[in-house]
């Protein structure tokens, strides 16, 4: 700390009397609360031009809208006589009868325009249907121009230049041209989404004069049955835009949420567990139509997939939330991007309900992301220019193929008929071996996973479906069967214990020891009968019966780790589902474990009746799809 910010800090405090700050003093500290960055003024502004029943909104950006931000709609503009109040701090024309707890619209505070004045030099155009001419008007250093005619199609364009010029201290704070034009672009979807109906275009202004195009949006119908064609079933008013934004190959992966009821709508899109990314930056929320970020709504979100996703890994998720005016505040922040919500549990557990029952409702669906990335794979195995050469002088071959020796084991480790498991964990085995086959091999369409034809490296089975072939993880796969089997069970208080013959003694340390036994009555409604042996070791009385043979010492010591990874025991219903999913993993079928025909085919369906069957507890998918249509690219068939 250098010498002068030393003598201010402790500089003796004197009586002075209490005076109104100068207005212009007032405006730059007001600015500072709205006007963050220029992804804010991008905001207040094409917030306005949405409220002002614009149908097209274009942006024209340079150097991440330091130098230059302008926004152009074909809204029913401001009349000349209203342009120098507009600038004018707290004037709008949004509040009706000043009631602040009934608002319908983006704006309402009457404090962006002054506060884009305060920040850098704000010129206003604007022309009304009722006008012939259209009027300009200049803010400068707070100083208002006088009104001028100017050339202008019905609507309004607010220009930006220098944003920051009187206040380099807080230029110097913003980040690169690509980050700040990177927030920009975030804002300009947010809006996007939540107007379907309106055409959006962003535009980067370029050093030489000329523009780039970075988005454009046209609007679409907020009608279903006028939405884009084969959406395959995600239709609601906003599935069109959404695909725009995100993309066909996200929205694809998207699966549709709808709760209502009198004072709460829910709606919107969530992914499959399967397909996630790596940071929160794919969650939009939107509060009565208003673009929101929320932590209790993200909250929501986590919870809700708690029991699907990977560690680190975030869902891609577009919700739409109405609630009555009078139950949630806007006006929480300048910026209007917090809310508080009256019935803020209700909606949290609303969303996690949707979101758990969606998931379980399509689990016989999993990510394409993870088909496509088998098929590159593939793709990256087969090198064209060998794969596909004619050999010459051989009458016998047309084409050459590279054949990896020993990847093709003997045909009895391909058939199911000819495979066999004596020693299959819990009662799977014998429940299988009495499952009746009800459909014949070539009836597919019956079945979402379709019918077992093979079963590879004692770990896969390859099952043909109507529309291609299923590649099933067997471990994965029964680890998830017998999650939801144990949830159940524990929902129920009806988890069978079995008493070991000889109860084991396990040694695990002081520490490791203690944290088993805090949970000891948690154990004791999962099955597990557990005493202190010592202070080092803990004697195991009884399992529960779906374990089968399983081993203590690697079961306790896993669990241990499970729990002093997480850190926080307080949370039992958050540990509870954590051994629920470790007992799991050591109670399903095995990777190595030869199934038998009905084997494969009982797990197979049991899977389609499962929910949330198509990823494990870790996140990992329990099968992959691929449609013949892409197999057949491989061989060059179409």
């Amino acid at each position: 700390m250098n010498e002068k910010n030393y003598n201010i800090l402790n500089k003796k405090s004197t009586q002075r009397p209490i005076v109104k700050l100068d207005e212009k003093v007032a405006n730059q500290i007001a600015a500072g609360e709205v006007i963050e960055r220029p992804a804010a003024i991008v905001k207040e502004l094409v917030e306005n031009s949405v409220d002002a029943g614009a149908t097209s909104i274009e942006i024209f950006i340079s150097q991440g809208g330091k130098s230059i931000i302008q926004v152009k709609d074909n809204g029913w503009g401001i009349p000349r006589e209203e342009l120098p109040i507009a600038v004018c701090r707290h004037a709008t024309s949004k509040l009706i009868d000043n009631e602040i707890s009934n608002v319908n619209t983006y704006g309402f505070r009457g404090e962006a325009l002054p506060s884009i004045g305060s920040s850098g030099r704000l010129n206003i155009k604007s022309k009304t249907t009722n006008s012939q001419d259209a009027w300009e008007i200049l803010v400068e250093n707070d100083n208002v121009g006088k009104l001028i005619p100017t050339s202008l199609n019905i609507g309004t364009s607010v220009e930006v230049r220098d944003l920051f010029y009187r206040t380099p201290a807080r230029l110097k704070f913003l980040k690169s041209d690509k980050n700040e034009l990177r927030e920009i672009f975030d804002i300009f979807k947010r809006l996007s989404l939540i107007n379907p109906n309106i055409s959006f275009s962003l535009r980067e202004i370029l050093s030489n004069g000329s523009n780039k195009l970075i988005a454009n949006y046209k609007g679409v119908s907020t009608e279903i049955e006028n939405s884009n064609e084969n959406l395959e079933g995600h239709q609601n008013k906003y599935s069109p835009r959404i695909s725009q934004v995100l993309g066909r190959d996200i929205f694809q992966n998207l699966l549709p949420i709808f709760f209502s009821n009198e004072d709460l709508v829910v709606e919107g899109f969530i992914s499959l567990p399967t397909f996630s990314r790596s940071t929160l930056g794919h969650q939009y929320f939107f509060v009565n139509g208003r673009p929101v970020w929320d932590k209790n709504l993200t909250s929501a979100i986590r919870v809700g997939y708690s029991d699907f996703i990977m560690k680190g890994r975030y869902p891609v998720a577009v919700i739409y939330i109405n609630c009555p005016t009078d139950t949630v505040d806007a006006n929480v922040h300048p910026a209007k991007t917090e809310v508080r919500f009256q019935n803020l549990n209700y909606i949290k557990n609303s969303i996690i309900s949707i979101i758990k029952s969606t998931i379980a409702s399509f689990n016989t669906r999993t990510s394409t992301a993870v088909s496509e990335g088998m098929m590159d794979a593939f793709r990256k195995n087969i090198n064209h220019d060998d794969t596909f050469k004619t050999k010459k002088n051989n009458s016998s071959s047309i084409f050459s193929y590279p054949i990896k020796k020993n990847i093709i084991r003997n045909s009895s480790e391909l058939l199911f008929n000819e495979v066999s498991s004596r020693n299959y964990q819990n009662e799977f085995s014998p429940r299988a071996e009495n499952h009746k086959i009800k459909y014949e091999k070539n009836n597919e369409k019956s079945f979402p996973l379709g019918s077992p034809v093979a079963h590879v490296h004692e770990n896969y089975i390859i099952s043909q479906t109507a529309i291609g072939i299923a590649i099933i993880d067997q471990h994965a796969a029964h680890e998830r069967i017998v999650y939801e089997k144990l949830k159940t069970s524990l929902r129920n208080k009806s988890i069978a214990s079995q008493p070991l013959l000889i109860p084991e003694i396990v040694e695990l340390g002081d520490e490791r020891s203690l944290t088993i036994l805090e949970f000891r009555n948690e154990f004791e409604e999962l099955g597990v009968i557990l005493e202190p042996f010592g202070k080092k070791s803990i004697c195991v009385r009884s399992l529960p019966e779906i374990l089968g043979q399983v081993n203590c010492s690697l079961f306790l010591n896993d669990l241990a780790d499970e729990i002093l990874e997480d850190n926080n025991i307080s949370v039992v219903e958050e540990k509870l589902e954590m051994v629920l999913s470790k007992i799991a993993c050591h109670g399903s079928v095995r990777s190595g474990k030869k199934l038998s025909f009905n084997e494969m085919s009982f797990l197979l369906r049991t899977m389609e009746e499962t929910p949330y069957s198509n990823q494990c507890n870790h996140g990992r998918p329990t099968f992959i799809e691929l449609e013949l249509k892409d197999i057949e690219k491989l061989f060059n068939r179409n």
